[in-house]
């Protein structure tokens, strides 16, 4: 590659199709304290949102006061349903395994996520492409979530030693929602959207938006930094 220097996708929407399975735990989660969530709700206000911020937005939003202690169970619980259906499901998008494959041949991936570890390096595996990625960084290990570049800023430093003279203007954020991509512009990178969880209308930040990943070519992400 001539500019591109390094790739970081988001998770959720981008790697797997997890956000219906996201709603669904925080949906069961949240239902026993009298929190309705609706799918619509759900896409509008709170994907590519960290858990933590997420859900005490959803708890508010329905009259719901959750307090730290409250919060770390609810996490809990949602991480281990979401655990169980991961166990039996293959959330990949199809055509993306091979994708990331041939793409980490040439150039350095991290992912940059606001799900957990866990989570992520569970469906990497069962993908059988966790050797594809080397960096991962979670929402548990930034202060800030999305919009904030946080998590994006630490995934680059964590890329520096991959990278001589890594350049954030010369590395591109592959994302599926508007609060990922001002995150990855706050962080100085290209940044390219995906219509997977919100229509193009809401996607307009990016500098480039496509239906699926698999769309992309590193030719295309490498004259995307020329540009910078």
């Amino acid at each position: 590659m001539t500019h591109l220097q390094a790739i970081v996708l988001d998770f959720d929407g981008v790697i797997a199709d997890t956000e219906p399975l996201h709603f669904q735990a925080c949906r069961d989660v949240l239902a026993p304290f009298g929190v309705t969530l609706t799918a619509e709700e759900y896409v509008e206000k709170y994907i590519g949102v960290a858990d933590r911020k997420a859900i005490v937005d959803m708890g508010l939003a329905h009259g719901l006061e959750i307090d730290d202690d409250l919060l770390d169970e609810l996490i809990a619980r949602k991480a281990e349903v979401l655990r169980a259906v991961l166990s039996s499901a293959r959330p990949v998008y199809r055509g993306v395994a091979t994708l990331l494959r041939v793409w980490a041949a040439e150039v350095p991936l991290a992912i940059a996520s606001g799900a957990l570890r866990s989570e992520i390096e569970g469906v990497l595996a069962a993908g059988g492409i966790s050797d594809a990625v080397r960096v991962i960084v979670s929402a548990n290990e930034v202060r800030r979530s999305k919009p904030a570049p946080d998590v994006y800023l630490k995934a680059l430093d964590l890329l520096a030693p991959y990278v001589e003279g890594l350049v954030p203007a010369r590395c591109v954020a592959i994302e599926d929602s508007r609060w990922g991509i001002q995150a990855a512009r706050a962080a100085g990178m290209r940044s390219v959207a995906v219509t997977t969880s919100f229509p193009r209308s809401e996607l307009t930040g990016a500098d480039l938006i496509v239906d699926a990943l698999p769309e992309l070519t590193l030719d295309t992400l490498d004259a995307l930094c020329a540009q910078s």
